[in-house]
């Protein structure tokens, strides 16, 4: 079923979905191969742009920083996976990568700051554990110890359900969600779905400045642009999908 899901989204998004259209163009009258050639041209220039990715990233950053006082109300700190890659240095043969370190960093400053507890969930679909992998990069690299591991989610969902089996054993309720601001609108959405109450700790710019000016480069197609943009529809995708499916 993850496997599916995943199928079904790359074909939903570009760049599959443009190359179905240009498909589709060779194989029909001129008219209507002019509007799925046109049509694939739109979607790719769309999303290859950086103000579309901007936009998109922004659209996605619903909540204002809470202060250090709001985190201190709560009762743990909730770190999500993120992937492990391959590693040849010496500390280790798998290692985190750039998006979930920048978690550990988050939740490394936020458990100096309050002393509260930290879980860490995730796991790999190899059957690696994220969690465990993070946890010993936590405490080498920051000097901050995990309470719990929740080594069985692969997705946002499990992640939700798998930490509420956890938590609920120590009465715990009120937590500090700590994840990519990108990734933090559905992550929220299903930890309040399985009874949490969330306090948001986002990792990223926040939302771009008004004082920022448009450029000519805004407009250009990037290669950067194009994975910026996809992440930000697959998060848009997912989370629809999850709040009307009930």
């Amino acid at each position: 079923m993850y496997l599916l899901t995943k199928l079904i989204t790359a074909i939903i998004l570009p760049p599959f979905n443009v190359l179905i259209l240009w498909i589709l163009s060779l194989f029909f009258f001129k008219k209507l191969s002019f509007i799925f050639g046109l049509l694939g041209i739109v979607i790719l220039y769309v999303f290859s742009i950086p103000y579309t990715s901007q936009k998109l990233q922004d659209s996605l950053t619903k909540q204002a920083p809470l202060s250090l006082a709001d985190y201190k109300t709560a009762q743990a700190i909730v770190v999500l996976g993120g992937g492990l890659r391959d590693s040849d240095e010496l500390f280790g043969s798998l290692a985190v990568p750039g998006v979930p370190l920048e978690r550990l960093r988050y939740a490394a400053y936020l458990y100096q700051q309050t002393q509260l507890p930290i879980l860490i969930t995730g796991a790999s679909l190899n059957g690696n554990s994220e969690a465990k992998i993070m946890a010993k990069e936590l405490q080498a690299f920051f000097h901050t110890p995990t309470r719990w591991l929740e080594e069985k989610a692969k997705t946002t969902i499990e992640n939700a359900q798998f930490t509420k089996a956890l938590l609920e054993k120590e009465h715990i309720q009120r937590i500090i969600l700590v994840t990519n601001q990108w990734h933090m609108q559905r992550a929220k959405f299903l930890f309040e779905k399985q009874g949490f109450s969330v306090l948001p700790a986002n990792v990223g710019k926040g939302v771009t400045p008004e004082s920022y000016d448009l450029t000519l480069m805004h407009f250009i197609p990037q290669a950067t642009a194009m994975p910026a943009n996809m992440q930000a529809l697959k998060e848009w995708l997912g989370y629809w999908i999850e709040r009307y499916k009930d």
